[in-house]
């Protein structure tokens, strides 16, 4: 995936997030600290949903239960 698709599917992954979560967009950075949203098991769900439909990409529960920011998350999409 070239840098330009990546941040372009990056910005879909933040837009989409924030509707998810029921927040403004602007709230989001690669350092929002997850435990700062509402970050449930459904949260959870919807996001590994979110990241196969935008990434093309599974990731596993437990890993993203571990992650504690959204840069955290982009770190588990880094082949």
């Amino acid at each position: 995936m070239t840098i330009d698709k990546f941040i372009e599917k990056k910005e879909t992954f933040f837009n989409e997030l924030a509707s998810l979560l029921d927040i403004e967009r602007s709230n989001l950075s690669d350092n929002t600290l997850l435990n700062d949203l509402e970050w449930d098991s459904m949260a959870v769900i919807s996001t590994i949903a979110l990241i196969d439909e935008i990434f093309d990409i599974v990731i596993s529960g437990d890993d993203l239960i571990n992650c504690a920011s959204i840069h955290d998350i982009f770190s588990l999409l880094d082949p």
